[in-house]
């Protein structure tokens, strides 16, 4: 009898010592995941800041007066393909005004106001709007303007004049 008693806390003893390694495997683990997720979050945390600041400059050189387009409004969709790109940017700034590969070269007058006619082709257009000032600091915007003469058809305008609106 004492024999099985013996053996009986022995087995406690083990019992009790593979719930206490099962418990710090657990808390080691836990603890892993834990700090993973942490990182994790502030990799993501500080993609986000450096996304909003870069979005933050962004809107400061359109809105400092650097460089501003009225016009064409970006994802532009239209049948001509003459277009008057028009904005504002410094005093006397030049403007450069990339379409396709060619370039149109003007500069805004004392007010700081540009307006120019440039050629586009039939699809999709990409403008680049640059303006330089004196000291050859630059400020740079992009549109992209659609040129589709089939999409303004008579065919297209009698059948959304037909349509009903329910």
């Amino acid at each position: 009898m004492f024999i099985i008693l013996l053996y009986n806390i022995d087995m406690r003893k083990e019992v009790l010592l593979a719930i206490l390694i099962g418990i710090s495997f657990g808390l080691i683990i836990t603890f892993g995941v834990y700090h993973s997720r942490n990182s994790i979050s502030e990799a993501q945390k500080n993609q986000s800041q450096d996304l909003v600041k870069n979005q933050l400059e962004q809107n400061n050189n359109e809105n400092n007066g650097q460089l501003a387009i009225n016009s064409p409004d970006d994802e532009l969709l239209t049948d001509n393909q003459q277009l008057i790109v028009s904005g504002t940017t410094g005093i006397n700034n030049f403007v450069v005004i990339f379409v396709n590969n060619q370039e149109t070269i003007t500069h805004a007058d004392d007010a700081g106001n540009f307006s120019v006619e440039v050629e586009l082709d039939e699809g999709g257009n990409i403008l680049i709007i640059q303006s330089i000032d004196e000291d050859g600091q630059s400020c740079q915007l992009e549109r992209t303007v659609i040129v589709d003469n089939e999409f303004f058809n008579e065919e297209f305008l009698e059948a959304s004049e037909g349509a009903e609106i329910n």
